[in-house]
Formats: C-alpha cells, sequence, structure tokens
C-alpha cells in the first residue's frame, strides 16, 4: 500500500510541477482539436478519482472481494496507462467546462488528498476485500 501512495504522490508533484508555471491560455487551451487540453485531462483525472473515492467507501460499507479464481484475470490497474488503443472516456467522466485553472488544480489536490486519505484508513486488506466497476476493465479490487 505504501508503494502504491507513493507513486500517486509521486505522479501528483510530477504534474503539479509541469502546470504550476503555466499560463491559463496554455493550460486551458487546445493544441489540437480533437485532443483535450491539460486543464481537461487533470479534470477528467478529478472527476474519475471523485467516482472511486465513492465507490470505495460503498466498497468498504459492504465488502464483496473476488474471488481468487477471478482475481487471477483481473487485469491488472497498470493497464490503463498504456495507450497502445485510445479508449473514448465514458460520457459520466467526460471533462466537459473546466474550472479555471486554480480551481482545477485546488481540487485535483483536494480529491487526490482524500483518497489518499481513505487508502490509508482501508489499508491493504480493506482494499482488497472490495469491488469496484471500471467501465473498460469490468470488475476489479481496490488496489
Amino acid at each position: 500500500m505504501e508503494k502504491v501512495l507513493a507513486d500517486l504522490d509521486g505522479v501528483h508533484q510530477k504534474i503539479l510541477t509541469l502546470v504550476t508555471p503555466m499560463p491559463e491560455e496554455k493550460f486551458s487551451g487546445r493544441i489540437v482539436a480533437e485532443m483535450w487540453s491539460i486543464a481537461e485531462n487533470i479534470h477528467h483525472v478529478t472527476i474519475v478519482e471523485n467516482r472511486y473515492i465513492d465507490e470505495i467507501k460503498k466498497g468498504l460499507e459492504n465488502p464483496n472481494p473476488m474471488g481468487s479464481l477471478r482475481r487471477l484475470f483481473q487485469v491488472p490497474g497498470w493497464m490503463a496507462e498504456i495507450r497502445l488503443v485510445k479508449v473514448k472516456a465514458p460520457t459520466f467522466v467526460e471533462p466537459l467546462n473546466p474550472p479555471p485553472k486554480t480551481e482545477t488544480l485546488n481540487n485535483f489536490n483536494k480529491t487526490r488528498s482524500e483518497l489518499k486519505k481513505l487508502c490509508q484508513k482501508a489499508g491493504r486488506s480493506g482494499m482488497k476485500s472490495i469491488r469496484i466497476k471500471h467501465p473498460f476493465f469490468g470488475d476489479m479490487d481496490g488496489l
């Protein structure tokens, strides 16, 4: 669990280091019309993490662990990082109209902090005891 949280912190810090000094126009503007802006990407991550926070809370209230056989065939979480196949985000997590830069980053920081606290409180065993429905990968545990 510590490694997962450390990885989350590392990525969070890299993002903030890159975008904090960036002017609002560059942060919010699309380089290519068909691709999301930096603001939209960060807003999307915030929306997704808020959904996961809700799913984790529900899962911890009513644990429904995946069976060991099903866990063997679970798609590993790192697969989401591989961008060989572009998957369109479901409409419920599309970053429509992200707020201004300061608010986007504040929301991102707040959500990431809440997610980390929840994961720390649940611990590895608690996160393994829940089932989260991923729109592309199917059922996954909290790890």
